[in-house]
């Protein structure tokens, strides 16, 4: 067998926006061409709505607003601004990012300084605009390459980031971003951040009553009781049963749609079933109470691993470093306040009862 010679010659070391470009399914999954709501470009422009979400989190910027000029996107916050002298560090340096530090940014999703790095990668044009001050620069890259930089200006705009990115047709091949999908994305970044004004291509977008209004936008069959809806210091819930089979569930992790569920949704299924039995008094199939059920459920945590860098699957255990575990945090809180609401609302009770015995 002729084996190939492995030498010093065959160790390679590739830049930052190479190794982006050559894996790019390692940063944002699949490529895809915007016709699945998964795909890679979707991806993208969640990354830099990210970041300004978490300015909102931290209080600061009330509205982004998002405009797609099939094949271009802009995102503008109105937070702080990027530090004027860090502007193209953040954009091309890995690891490079403020939520290292849990006193600026708490709670956020965008941890490991990847995010608006592979956006910068894999874009043909990316430009990004930071606003502070009365001052501004703009930098303007290409596949990862910086092609220019404004240096430090006047600027009499409002403070926050600007960026602007056309995605790379030589990596999404005929791509078009389906604006339904991107919608429904927004929207849910409305659910989760009551109070933020999002802006899509002239639309508002904004939520009044969060998950709850999650819920209502996406039940379609009977409702057998009222929506019961929760807010805690670090969580939200919302949930009712419907006249179907199966079991429906939205959750989230600081602000991000987890799909497939993980550690958070576990510890929700299990503290349902628990709640049910002891409240009843009865010893209820776990899938009897659970048939039917629709449920939103968001919570925020310190430090959150996931368990790819598309963070759609939770791995956490703890709510923080020094904090309880998720199970028996979300345990505690589902028994307190659906064991109460319970007990004052006996029509849904009632209802409910039916339903599992019926199941």
């Amino acid at each position: 067998m002729n084996v190939p010679n492995y030498s010093e010659d065959t160790i390679k070391t590739l830049e930052w926006h190479e190794h982006i470009r050559r894996r790019p399914g390692m940063y944002i999954g699949k490529l895809g061409d915007g016709t699945s709501i998964d795909d890679g470009i979707y991806v993208l422009i969640k990354e830099v709505i990210d970041n300004s979400i978490d300015e909102f989190m931290m209080g600061f910027g009330k509205t982004i607003e998002i405009e797609i000029d099939q094949p271009t996107v802009r995102v503008r916050d109105f937070g702080r601004g990027i530090p004027l002298g860090k502007v193209i560090d953040v954009c091309s340096k890995m690891n490079t990012g403020a939520k290292y530090d849990n006193e600026v940014f708490q709670k956020s999703v965008g941890l490991n300084g990847v995010g608006i790095k592979a956006v910068n990668a894999l874009s043909v044009k990316f430009q990004l605009t930071s606003f502070r001050d009365g001052q501004k620069r703009s930098v303007v890259f290409s596949k990862g390459l910086l092609q220019s930089d404004t240096q430090i200006q006047p600027a009499d705009e409002k403070n926050g980031t600007e960026v602007v990115f056309e995605a790379d047709a030589t990596l999404f091949h005929n791509f078009k971003f389906n604006f339904d999908y991107v919608e429904a994305m927004l929207r849910n970044y409305a659910h989760l951040n009551t109070g933020l004004t999002i802006v899509f291509n002239g639309q508002k977008i904004f939520s009044k009553n969060g998950l709850a209004d999650l819920l209502e936008e996406n039940i379609s069959d009977e409702k057998i009781y009222p929506l019961i809806h929760f807010k805690g210091k670090d969580i939200e819930l919302a949930l009712t049963h419907v006249r179907q089979y199966g079991e429906e569930y939205h959750t989230f992790v600081n602000g991000q749609n987890t799909v497939q569920g993980g550690t958070h949704l576990v510890a929700f299924r299990e503290a349902l079933v628990k709640t049910i039995r002891e409240f009843y008094n009865k010893d209820f199939d776990a899938s009897d109470i659970r048939q039917g059920i629709v449920a939103a459920l968001s919570i925020r945590v310190q430090e959150p691993m996931f368990e790819s860098q598309t963070k759609t699957k939770l791995g956490s255990k703890d709510m923080g470093p020094n904090g309880p575990s998720i199970r028996n945090y979300i345990v505690d809180f589902v028994k307190e306040n659906l064991d109460n609401y319970l007990h004052k609302n006996p029509e849904t009770a009632e209802a409910l009862y039916q339903k599992i015995v019926e199941t």
